[in-house]
């Protein structure tokens, strides 16, 4: 019984954060190219910070949920949709796909992960951005050149708000989720280090 509210509990911050994802994916730069509109993925930044909080599962199925319901509204393509899961996998892939509830994460961690998905963010963008102007038979570069204000201040976007994010939603996740029932916890063996309790035991042993 107390799994199963474990499950609702996380399913409830999977959607308030997918419905996150897409209030700030219908609100995120726009630049008019000569073949359409392209949309800075700034909701990117939502599934991010989910992932560092919660874990990689979690976190991509924020992106993918969210994206195919902005697919559906008009405010996303295929390739925002591989943008949102290939920059949450990457960050996934940092920290180890799932940084533990109880495991404390400083602030200096937080902040170089959030400069990390900056970056990585922004050269996915520019990526994308120059492979849609070369599927339309435009000058791929003209096309990053007109996107290049856009991917920087979704950067700066991702830079300043993932870590607070992520301490938020982790904040969050430690109330309601107990983390010897995360649905995100990886099965298998667990190492335990014997070594400081053999050395306590010989200090009481010699005295």
């Amino acid at each position: 019984m107390d799994m199963k509210k474990n499950w609702l509990k996380y399913a409830g911050m999977i959607i308030i954060t997918a419905i996150l994802t897409i209030l700030v994916g219908i609100n995120s730069f726009r630049i008019v190219a000569p073949t359409g509109v392209l949309i800075a993925p700034l909701a990117g930044l939502i599934p991010v910070a989910v992932t560092i909080a919660i874990g990689t599962v979690s976190g991509i199925i924020t992106a993918v949920g969210a994206c195919f319901i902005l697919l559906l509204l008009g405010d996303a393509d295929w390739l925002m949709l591989a943008n949102f899961v290939l920059i949450t996998a990457m960050v996934g892939w940092i920290i180890g796909w799932r940084l533990p509830l109880r495991q404390k994460v400083s602030h200096q961690q937080l902040i170089w992960l959030a400069l990390g998905a900056a970056i990585a963010e922004a050269v996915l963008n520019l990526i994308f951005v120059g492979l849609v102007g070369w599927q339309t038979g435009g000058n791929w570069l003209a096309f990053i050149r007109l996107d290049l204000v856009a991917t920087i201040l979704t950067a700066l976007m991702y830079a300043v708000l993932t870590a607070p994010l992520a301490m938020v939603f982790r904040w969050l996740a430690r109330q309601i989720l107990p983390d010897d029932n995360h649905p995100d916890k990886p099965q298998g063996s667990v190492e335990i280090n014997l070594s400081e309790h053999s050395k306590k035991n010989k200090e009481k042993g010699g005295k």
